[in-house]
């Protein structure tokens, strides 16, 4: 026993010669445990250990992917608007039609503001896309009933059966999803053969050929041509001319008659002034007929083209396809553009495009028929179902009918950029004033820290508030406003961590290292920036850290008080305004849920990478 002891104490002795000086022969676990790293490879092992720093991390990449990296492919109109898409829920659906009304081939296909009603050739009737206003609740009589003819408005529905039974329902604020008292009893005598929606408004032509119009401007506005209905046509001979087709904007009403000439009524706009007058006195008869908000189209018997209207809204003219000219089967039309379908089975479209409603697939040939309505189109070819259009908003929109997902982008963006500039403003003077006071002491020091004192004196929000107030209302563009919030909010918080530095400092000045660059006459402003400030480095990044929340976190709070960044342009504090609206609360939650998950996240990752960089910089750490 004691030779094998011997034996391995000269073993041992044998090992330490060749690792000592013997290369390539090492034992490297024990030398490896006991080597010294650099601190800044301590610091990465000690944040990279804490599992809520990788936490943090991953959101706040996360975050500043969202917004600055998507914004490069996410433009931002600031002046874009669209009252028919106003507070529509999270939904990317509305093209998703049902593949069973595929399956048992479509007979009408129609489409809403965000959502589509289809009949098969069964007598089913299927409606998709958003369930707003309770559109996709298909009354239990529709379902049992045999559908015969199905039509979408604005944002209700419509169905016929074969009974000559109307169904209405939907959004009724105007009394459009259900038949105007005013008409009962007509309708009983001369039942609705056909239903159309036109912009809140619903339209009924019944076996007579009469057209009755209610809804908005229909029944509440005195004097509105709308309000005239029942519209019953007359020849030359004072007979009735049935109406075979009636469709409708905001300001008119156009009507297809059986002799094969249009009518129009509403207002003295471009529509019914420029419309032609060979449409009207039967010279051409007429088998087609669209209407967008500010244009009219028809197609007469030989598949020509004829349009009029605005020339201010680029479907007129010049932006018509030449293809779309003559040979034309079929023309429909949604809000604000036009689809045609040419004998040959080819389509065309123009008109506004900012949803994609004019990007017809290239594929696409060979087409039966086409539906089209508001912004969404649908085209069957050989039985399947092609759409395009408006897919839906993955994120809602807003009040102004605004993608909310865009408006969530471009305000992280926003806010995130204002926290960062401020709180770098804030260290900048911070660390100034903390480094000279602190270095130079006495009279300096007194009068700085007091100055500190007052400063941080002053109720922080309430100030930041008013000096917003004030100050914004001098800036000339939004750029200023934004330059000046971010200087407001450096200027106003730098004063802890002066003190905190300043603290650091009196304590620095006094060792070995400062004194000997003292006495080998370095300049002052060298020992102060390349000898003392390095020994406060870490203080000054974790507060920058922990400070940047607290920025993003203020400029959010400032703009959803209104004295931040203004409306059109979007923050997420202002985006949040939307939540001292008890009804957005109660009804449209992603309008003030999806920007406070946004700021929350932001800064709670800020948080979690500050109080990690905190601990990773503790030399306590390093002993675990």
């Amino acid at each position: 026993m004691h030779m094998k002891t011997i034996n391995k104490i000269l073993q041992s002795f044998v090992d330490l010669i060749k690792r000592l000086f013997i290369p390539g022969n090492h034992n490297r676990s024990i030398l490896e445990e006991e080597a010294l790293m650099s601190p800044g490879k301590v610091i990465a092992k000690n944040f990279f250990r804490n599992k809520l720093a990788i936490v943090g991390i991953i959101g706040f990449v996360s975050i500043f992917i969202f917004s600055f990296g998507l914004s490069l492919f996410v433009p931002l109109d600031l002046y874009y608007s669209s009252a028919f898409h106003a507070n529509l829920p999270p939904n990317y659906a509305y093209l998703n039609a049902p593949s069973a009304l595929e399956d048992e081939g479509v007979a009408l296909i129609d489409s809403g503001v965000a959502f589509s009603i289809g009949l098969s050739d069964e007598g089913n009737v299927f409606v998709w896309g958003s369930n707003i206003y309770g559109v996709k609740d298909i009354p239990e009589e529709v379902a049992n009933a045999n559908i015969v003819f199905v039509s979408a408005g604005t944002k209700h529905l419509m169905a016929i059966d074969d009974q000559n039974n109307a169904y209405l329902w939907g959004y009724n604020h105007f009394s459009q999803s259900s038949i105007d008292e005013r008409y009962v009893d007509d309708f009983l005598t001369d039942p609705i053969v056909y239903l159309e929606g036109g912009f809140d408004r619903t339209i009924a032509i019944t076996e007579s050929g009469a057209v009755y119009v209610w809804g908005v401007g229909a029944t509440d506005i005195l004097g509105n041509p709308m309000r005239r209905s029942p519209y019953i046509y007359l020849d030359g001979d004072s007979q009735p001319i049935k109406a075979v087709k009636a469709i409708a904007n905001s300001t008119n009403l156009m009507v297809l008659l059986e002799d094969g000439t249009i009518r129009i009524e509403g207002t003295l706009d471009d529509v019914r002034v420029f419309a032609p007058a060979e449409l009207k006195d039967g010279s051409i008869e007429i088998v087609q007929i669209a209407l967008t908000l500010r244009n009219a189209f028809a197609v007469d018997s030989n598949g020509i083209l004829y349009a009029w209207g605005s020339a201010s809204d680029s479907m007129l003219d010049t932006y018509i396809p030449t293809e779309a000219l003559t040979n034309i089967k079929d023309l429909q039309s949604g809000y604000q553009h036009v689809v045609v379908l040419t004998n040959d089975g080819n389509v065309y479209s123009w008109g506004d495009n900012s949803l994609g409603q004019i990007d017809i697939p290239e594929k696409l040939s060979n087409v039966d028929e086409i539906f089209v309505n508001s912004f969404q189109n649908y085209a069957i070819s050989d039985g399947e179902i092609t759409a395009w259009g408006n897919h839906g908003f993955i994120l809602g929109t807003d009040e102004q009918g605004r993608n909310f997902v865009t408006q969530l982008i471009h305000g992280g963006k926003v806010t995130l950029t204002v926290g960062a500039v401020a709180v770098i403003i804030s260290v900048v003077i911070g660390v100034t004033v903390g480094l000279t006071a602190g270095y130079f002491g006495g009279k300096v020091d007194n009068l700085l820290m007091r100055f500190a004192e007052i400063v941080s004196s002053f109720p922080f929000l309430p100030f930041a508030i008013t000096l917003s107030a004030l100050l914004i209302e001098t800036a000339t563009t939004e750029i200023q406003r934004m330059m000046m919030i971010m200087v407001i909010l450096g200027v106003l918080s730098w004063p802890g961590l002066s003190r905190l530095i300043r603290g650091q400092i009196l304590s620095e000045r006094e060792r070995d290292y400062v004194m000997a660059a003292k006495a080998l006459g370095i300049k002052q402003k060298h020992i102060i920036w390349r000898h003392i400030f390095p020994a406060v480095t870490s203080i000054v990044i974790v507060n920058l850290t922990l400070g940047y929340a607290g920025s993003l976190l203020t400029e959010a709070g400032l703009s959803f008080l209104g004295f931040g960044v203004q409306k059109p342009n979007p923050s997420w504090g202002n985006i949040l305004t939307a939540a001292q609206n008890t009804d957005v609360i109660r009804t449209y939650w992603w309008r003030w849920v999806l920007p406070g998950l946004c700021i929350i996240i932001a800064a709670l990752s800020i948080n979690l990478i500050g109080d990690a960089l905190r601990d990773a910089m503790d030399p306590r750490n390093n002993e675990r």
